[in-house]
């Protein structure tokens, strides 16, 4: 795993709005908040990060359809004091190192490791969670078997364990097709020594 560079919070920020406005899960909830603040996709889909304003929305999107300052949701005990960087991380690396996040559901599709490759242990045993059709998983996959691009998988670490937070999906998609997963991978993680206090983690 090697570091590029470091970036911005406003560049992590803009790669999850990409990635979940391609998501039909949290689409609906996203465009809520874009009408609520009077904005449309363009700051997504076209983003400016030099301009400030923009940024700020992004934000002020975030904050409403994801409560990412409000300590509560997926953020509940998430840490102020993150260093973003894009990284290069390696197929291995991706595949046997990187944990969903601690969650129930995902506990449960891995039989407790929260490790992908188990995952897809239980997905091909037909095995289904609360209920959760796994056809999500099998239909992104075959649009990755057919070339379609996903956005930047958004990770966290405490300098040690590796968590994604957001991209369980394309993780997931990632372990079903470890072929055609490219030997290095971009990735944005975020590192801070006080990670273990995110409930998540």
């Amino acid at each position: 795993m090697n570091n590029r560079k470091k970036i911005t919070e406003n560049i992590m920020i803009l790669e999850f709005l990409k990635a979940e406005l391609d998501s039909s899960r949290f689409k609906n909830k996203l465009t809520e908040g874009l009408n609520k603040l009077n904005a449309n996709t363009e700051i997504i889909t076209n983003a400016d990060l030099k301009n400030e304003e923009e940024n700020q929305t992004r934000k002020k999107l975030f904050n409403i359809y994801r409560d990412y300052d409000n300590n509560v949701g997926l953020f509940e005990g998430f840490p102020t004091n993150i260093e973003w960087h894009e990284v290069d991380i390696t197929k291995e690396e991706l595949l046997n190192q990187v944990f969903y996040i601690d969650y129930d559901y995902w506990t449960e599709l891995t039989s407790g490791s929260r490790l992908p490759k188990d995952a897809v242990k239980s997905i091909k045993e037909g095995k289904t969670v609360f209920e959760v059709s796994n056809e999500g998983f099998l239909n992104a996959s075959e649009d990755f078997k057919k070339g379609k691009k996903f956005n930047k998988l958004i990770l966290v670490s405490d300098g040690k364990k590796l968590v994604v937070l957001e991209g369980h999906l394309r993780l997931t998609v990632y372990a079903m097709n470890p072929d055609l997963v490219p030997e290095t991978i971009p990735v944005i993680i975020g590192y801070s020594s006080n990670m273990t206090e995110w409930s998540c983690f």
